[in-house]
Order: C-alpha cells, then structure tokens, then sequence
C-alpha cells in the first residue's frame, strides 16, 4: 500500500498561493485535502490548524479528522460509525469524540469527552486490556489521555496517561529510540503544568483536580505491572460519511446528555 504522509503549514496549495507556501503531502484522499485546504471567499484559510487531530487508517482513504469546529471521515468500521452517529442530535453533537483512533483492518477507538468508550481491538490486545482496567478506577476513562494506533502493525500503539505516562508496545525497531526518547519529555510537561495548576488557586477551583500523587504512582505502576497480562478479539467491516458541525451548534449542545 502506498504511504501516506502530511505536514499541515499555515497555507495549502490554491490559485492565491505560490509553491513556497504549499504543504508537504502524498497520498492523501481527495476529501481530507480539500477539507484542510478549504477557503472562504476571500481566500482565507477556514480551518483552525493549531487545532488539527487527524487520524489516518489503512487502505490509504480511511481516516477521522476535526479542527474542533467542523468534522470529516470516511470508511470507517461499521461499529465505530453507529458509535459517532450515535452523539449526533439535530446535526450537533450531544457527546462529542475525544480521542478517535484507527488501527491495522477494522480495529478502533473511540474515547468521548462524557468519557464514553466503544472499541474493537482485537489485533492490539495489550492496550485493550489497559482500557478495561481503566475503567475500574476512580477516573475511568478520564486518565487515558491520548492513543495512537500503528494502521498496519499489529500490537502496535502509544497511549498516554493523564499523569504522564506513556506506554507502548511493538513499535518497529528503527522508531524505539524515538519512543523512549519522548517518555521523559512528556513526564516532565505534564508534572510542569500540574505545577503550575497547583500555584493557581482560582484556576484550581474552577478546573477539575489532576488525580493525587499517590493515585499517579499506582496508574503508572498498574499500566506497566498488566502490560503482557491482556487479550482480546476482534472483527469488523467499512463505510464512509461525513459530517461538518458549527461551532456555534457544537457549544449549544454540551449540556445535553445522552439517554
């Protein structure tokens, strides 16, 4: 299969802009480019970009990408399309997606900010173990704070914890260096910032509590102690849609819960 690789810029290629402000791009779907080129009339960039999340799948056109504001995927596993069609009311989101990864075939994760969790992970059992023990603890869901899935090796993921941590499995042999090179980094970020949330008091009333020291010791333990312990199955299909949501739409709706 061809590769797919993307580096977003503060401009995409149109007719106003001349080659030296053109991203770097190959074998990106059709939609995916228009969606993060797409302009207004007068030639304004309509994406936010510092808030681009996209995740790329397999098959080369299967992907989920947001800047926050508006929403596009295509060819995604049945089961995780029900799960986002699911969180739409009235063209709005009731639920919207936190986390959306795409792995290896049909596998899938699909983490809201409600903390919802719907995946299938058959060919990356370790990190679906990771999320069934997640959700016996005090914050649940809540501490995964991002996951990457490697969309054609098996077993193959990052996750990060909301302390921190970051685990990984399978990764290829020439990008191990790398992996372990930026645990240290994120650590490091993340215990800066919860220093800096902790000197804030009015922020600390207003923003939900980063969990305890002790309750960090034992994710992290817990995450690297049951790493070889888990097992799973999986199997799905694929569809496309998409879907562009306001962000006025998007803000109106976050009161809302799901029955």
């Amino acid at each position: 299969m061809a590769a797919i690789t993307l580096v977003i810029s503060n401009t995409c290629p149109t007719k106003q802009y001349d080659d030296s402000h053109q991203p770097e791009s190959q074998g990106l779907p059709t939609e995916l480019t228009n969606f993060l080129c797409a302009t207004n009339a007068q030639g304004r960039l309509l994406r936010n970009i510092p808030a681009i999340r996209l995740t790329l799948g397999p098959h080369n056109s299967s992907f989920f990408v947001h800047d926050s504001a508006s929403y596009i995927w295509m060819n995604l596993p049945p089961e995780l399309l029900k799960a986002l069609q699911s969180r739409i009311k009235d063209g709005n989101w009731i639920d919207r997606p936190r986390i959306v990864a795409l792995g290896a075939d049909s596998n899938f994760l699909l983490l809201t900010e409600k903390h919802a969790a719907v995946w299938d992970l058959g060919f990356y059992t370790t990190i679906s173990r990771m999320l069934e023990y997640s959700r016996t603890q005090n914050r649940g869901i809540a501490d995964v704070r991002n996951v990457a899935l490697h969309p054609y090796r098996y077993q193959c993921f990052l996750a990060l914890s909301m302390n921190g941590t970051v685990i990984s499995e399978n990764v290829p042999p020439h990008e191990a260096a790398g992996v372990e090179s930026i645990k240290i980094a994120i650590l490091n970020d993340t215990k800066e910032i919860e220093r800096k949330a902790q000197t804030s008091q009015t922020r600390i009333e207003s923003v939900p509590r980063r969990p305890s020291i002790q309750h960090q010791a034992t994710l992290r333990r817990d995450w690297g102690d049951r790493k070889q312990e888990f097992h799973a199955q999986s199997k799905g299909l694929r569809l496309s849609l998409s879907l562009s949501v306001s962000a006025a739409g998007i803000a109106g709706s976050f009161s809302k819960m799901l029955g």
